[in-house]
């Protein structure tokens, strides 16, 4: 059940109702990836729906490739049991106090 749990925190914002079940540190530090994650989802619709040309033309179809390889990542090692920072932002989610 915790895997299945770890690898649901990725889908964005869903990590907020996991929050409130019970969980052991490995759901955890799975929740604070999700939650950068979610983060970086949200940075992403901002730049894709407000910045003209730049932000449609180069960061959108960029980003949204590096975030969705992110989610895949994440709850790959979510679901085969591994505690393994995301590429290039997982160090900020260590920072995570939940």
């Amino acid at each position: 059940m915790s895997r299945i749990l770890a690898a649901l925190s990725y889908v964005p914002f869903l990590f907020l109702l996991i929050l409130f079940l019970p969980k052991d540190k490995f759901v955890i530090f799975h929740i604070r990836q999700g939650f950068v994650l979610s983060t970086l989802w949200l940075v992403w619709l901002f730049v894709w729906r407000f910045v003209p040309l730049v932000g449609w033309a180069v960061l959108a179809p960029l980003g949204l490739v590096f975030l969705l390889y992110l989610t895949a990542f994440g709850m790959l090692q979510a679901l085969t049991g591994k505690v393994e920072p995301l590429p290039l932002v997982g160090t900020w989610a260590d920072k995570l106090r939940l």
